[in-house]
């Protein structure tokens, strides 16, 4: 299998780390190449593949028949603009889970998600498409992960929680049972949320209270859509 990585910073690699021991696990081969309008071409410092070209290169390699696309950005307006950007290609999204990582009975992970090492994924966990689950976070019974949303190391989800669409959630953030986060939010690092949140906010401290401002409706919106 030809694994054509979105990104090529160091959390695509770590993405791609996370796929190349999931590929050993399963024992299968993983050929990785790395697509990054920002990044210098030419081999990766950590040895996983090199670096190809832009993303404007994909469609030429689109035509490998064993072909599958991996997310390798983290931020999830970012994950949100790649998704709609490369959506005419007919490549279907990994979904990369580090073997390190625990998942529980009836447990489901879309299309494009990651799962970190060391993250603990419990029992009857819905996680949607493109979700990032970064190392070392908590992922209780019942909870709810929706498209897009993203966890930085870390993060403790209790039970019954709901991470709406789109939703960040900083490194060390924690929800305690039952609470609902609003669709693109952002939960600042270390900040705990003991009430539901309103989306398109920013919220840190504990307990989480909003910043000031908005997140920008109508971008969002637009490109969650072109996805």
């Amino acid at each position: 299998m030809r694994y054509l990585v979105i990104g090529a910073a160091g959390y695509a690699q770590e993405v791609a780390w996370s796929l190349q021991a999931q590929c050993t696990a399963e024992g299968r081969p993983c050929h990785l190449a790395f697509f990054d309008d920002r990044v210098p071409l030419g081999p990766l410092a950590s040895g996983l593949g090199p670096v190809v070209g832009g993303l404007d290169l994909i469609t030429e390699h689109a035509r490998w028949g064993d072909a599958q696309l991996v997310l390798g950005v983290g931020l999830p307006r970012t994950k949100a603009a790649v998704v709609a950007r490369l959506s005419s290609l007919d490549l279907p999204w990994a979904t990369v889970v580090h073997p390190a990582a625990i998942i529980g009975p009836n447990v489901t992970i879309g299309d494009g998600s990651y799962v970190g090492a060391g993250s603990v994924l419990t029992v009857n966990v819905e996680v949607g498409r493109f979700v990032t689950i970064n190392l070392h976070c908590q992922v209780a019974h019942d909870d709810v992960v929706e498209d897009f949303a993203t966890l930085h190391p870390d993060t403790h989800l209790s039970g019954g929680v709901v991470i709406e669409e789109g939703s960040e959630l900083g490194t060390g953030a924690i929800v305690i049972p039952g609470v609902r986060v609003g669709p693109w939010s952002v939960l600042g690092a270390g900040a705990v949320a003991v009430r539901a949140l309103e989306g398109w906010s920013t919220y840190t401290g504990l307990p989480a209270r909003p910043l000031p401002g908005r997140v920008d409706e109508s971008r969002v919106v637009a490109v969650r859509r072109a996805s």
